[in-house]
């Protein structure tokens, strides 16, 4: 079974290279190894042939790759892993090879001096946005880590403490629940702060009337979730905020109720903004409505005005509106969404999304 997956995933790009007519293509992004290969180190190449596959890794991940690389030839050289891979190619006389558009410089300007190197965008990415069912599995595991984690803590959140002291004990509660790693800085956002999308965790304190933005994720096999609520601590003065979570809650169900296989992510995006918009808050609401979740916790589709990508069965993804004003505060509601074989969009996350007042 583990064989097979890597086996149709290589061939997979195989036909996506044939199609630009590239006999090799070499590989550095160490996620995109992973997901053809099986390997979890840190630090290898993958030259890819119309026949053959070469891992190229050094000593130190020699054991590792015996161990978990499948489909591929392991090739451990005395010198660069760059210069074992140009070896390889001037032995079964390929010149012209792909390489990935986000490589370092220094790959391009290695590759010139004895071959056409040909930069490809995202052409594994673009396999990885189709998730099959056991990395489904996998993120449906890490959602429920992070779920686990923050009920755990969740009695914690309330008037009187920080937002480090609060993120502190998130991390730790993902951790105990299996997350290896955090896939990302912990967001605890309140008050003015909430109002910063990407706001790190600081020393305030949480206030009466505070709105507080929690953006979270957790890791199992490699594969990551993300999860944003948003709570609003008891106070006075409390129906201007109470107004900006329903508007953000009601733009995540529409955006939500629009998912369907076949359609643009593009209009998942402005359905979310439609609502915003006619509740007069689009100048409040820049970024993105959603984003890819996988191996990397930012990959396709890009659910954005901006988007090329069209919504398939077995993607995975966020929709996660929001509002941010300054001196008031901000709302964000992030779910995680799976398209499955019926091609509706299933919501994996759990967690309650009406809105909750603490004290």
């Amino acid at each position: 079974m583990k064989e097979n997956i890597y086996s149709e995933r290589m061939e997979s790009l195989r036909c996506e290279l044939s199609k630009k007519r590239l006999k090799a293509f070499l590989i550095n992004n160490i996620k995109n190894i992973w997901y053809l290969t099986g390997f979890k180190g840190s630090c290898a190449l993958l030259l890819i042939t119309k026949k053959e596959n070469f891992f190229i890794t050094d000593f130190r991940y020699k054991e590792q790759a015996l161990k978990e690389v499948v489909g591929s030839n392991i090739v451990i050289p005395k010198g660069s892993l760059l210069t074992a891979a140009k070896s390889i190619l001037k032995k079964i006389k390929i010149r012209r090879i792909g390489f990935e558009l986000e490589a370092p410089y220094r790959i391009y300007h290695s590759l010139k001096k004895d071959f056409n190197p040909t930069p490809v965008d995202s052409i594994v990415e673009k396999l990885r946005m189709i998730k099959d069912s056991q990395e489904v599995s996998f993120i449906k595991k890490a959602i429920e880590r992070a779920e686990k984690a923050f009920k755990k803590i969740k009695r914690y959140i309330k008037k009187g403490v920080s937002e480090k002291s609060i993120a502190l004990r998130l991390e730790e509660a993902l951790k105990i629940e299996g997350s290896r790693i955090i896939p990302f800085q912990i967001i605890v956002a309140s008050g003015e702060n909430a109002a910063l999308p990407h706001a790190k965790p600081t020393e305030r304190i949480l206030k009466e009337g505070d709105l507080v933005i929690i953006d979270w994720g957790a890791e199992a096999e490699g594969y990551f979730s993300d999860i944003t609520r948003t709570l609003l601590i008891k106070g006075k003065n409390l129906q201007k905020k109470k107004e900006l979570y329903k508007v953000v809650l009601k733009a995540n169900k529409k955006a939500i109720m629009s998912v369907k296989s076949g359609v643009k992510a593009k209009q998942v995006d402005l359905k979310a903004k439609e609502i915003i918009k006619k509740a007069g808050y689009e100048k409040f609401f820049g970024h993105a409505t959603g984003h890819g979740v996988g191996l990397d916790i930012h990959e396709f589709p890009h659910i954005s005005f901006h988007s090329k990508d069209v919504l398939q069965e077995g993607m995975v993804f966020t929709i996660e509106p929001g509002i941010y004003i300054p001196e008031i505060g901000g709302v964000r509601i992030e779910d995680m969404i799976y398209i499955d074989n019926n091609e509706k969009p299933i919501v994996l996350t759990n967690l309650p999304k009406e809105l909750e007042i603490i004290g």
